[in-house]
């Protein structure tokens, strides 16, 4: 099984992408989303719905609606879209004979907690390394 589901991953990379736009009055259509996180419109609408329940987006409608980011982006944890989406982040549900065994699947779990419990900005980051090293590649 995997970590998170793609369904996670589009919600991260697409809320991400409004948290881009959060400085604009305009709000971000679903076929803009689509096109530039390169995942289906269909399948969006169905994640949208689970993000606007959650109250991590909302809705602007009209001719020029869309979709802004409802909170303050730095509350909006990573954890909480995967969450949202996937009803729990993947852990270690294992409990062996070996209680050392047991402590370390138990670490490991604190630790993936740990890992998605970033703001949305912590992408930022990431981009940022990507910058630096496409410049240093010229």
């Amino acid at each position: 099984m995997a970590l998170i589901t793609k369904k996670s991953i589009y919600g991260l990379m697409s809320i991400y992408e409004l948290y881009k736009q959060r400085e604009s009055s305009n709000p971000l259509q679903l076929r803009d989303i689509s096109k530039i996180t390169s995942v289906p419109q269909n399948y969006l609408e169905q994640i949208f719905i689970e993000l606007k329940k959650a109250n991590l987006v909302y809705s602007i409608r009209g001719a020029k609606g869309g979709y802004k980011i409802s909170q303050n982006e730095r509350e909006i944890l990573i954890k909480d879209i995967i969450i949202t989406l996937d009803g729990e982040i993947c852990t270690i549900k294992n409990e062996t004979t070996n209680p050392a065994f047991n402590l370390f699947f138990n670490d490991c779990d604190e630790q993936l907690v740990l890992i998605f419990d970033k703001p949305l900005s912590y992408i930022e980051d990431f981009e940022q390394k990507l910058t630096k090293q496409i410049n240093y590649s010229i």
